[in-house]
């Protein structure tokens, strides 16, 4: 397993905007890399604060460059302009990381409630176009589980539930 992205904490917004495929079609975009790449299986994961690809692959080192090709590439920027912003993780520390965004513990405002549907919507678009396999699809539906999990058995979610919200509240 191996993930490669950037996010709230790795990269300003402007760049992160640069790198979002929530704008387009998630399925397209994850099989347009799984056609050009070594990656067993793919899903592309794209919110307001991140962009994230996750990937079953035999060699990750292989796999690691055809990911940042394929960001330059699809993206139409220079290597060097997200190189320095980009963050990856293999095996259990990849999986580790799913489930915390799942749970919404690494969003921008922690307990958001809407990341765990978005991480749904990643994995069934990529599913849909059969980029999907039993790593990811256990890996996946792992993290759902975690993210019901956290979202019923703790308070996490009654707090702030989304950046303006929480403008608000300390505005007041």
């Amino acid at each position: 397993l191996f993930l490669l992205g950037v996010s709230h904490r790795t990269a300003p917004v402007e760049l992160r905007e640069k790198l979002d495929f929530s704008s387009r079609d998630l399925g397209a975009a994850v099989e347009a890399l799984v056609t050009r790449s070594s990656a067993a299986e793919s899903v592309v994961l794209s919110t307001c604060n991140r962009s994230e690809i996750y990937v079953a692959s035999t060699d990750s080192d292989r796999t690691r460059e055809e990911v940042v090709s394929f960001l330059s590439d699809y993206h139409q920027l220079p290597r060097d302009a997200f190189m320095p912003h980009l963050f990856a993780h293999r095996d259990m520390a990849a999986a580790r990381h799913l489930f915390r965004v799942a749970a919404g513990l690494d969003s921008l405002v922690v307990g958001e409630p809407q990341i765990l549907g978005q991480v749904k919507d990643a994995f069934q678009a990529a599913a849909e176009r059969h980029c999907t396999g039993p790593l990811l699809s256990k890996t996946f539906h792992w993290a759902f589980g975690v993210g019901k999990r956290v979202r019923t058995e703790t308070a996490l979610g009654e707090g702030a539930v989304s950046v303006s919200f929480a403008a608000v509240a300390l505005a007041r």
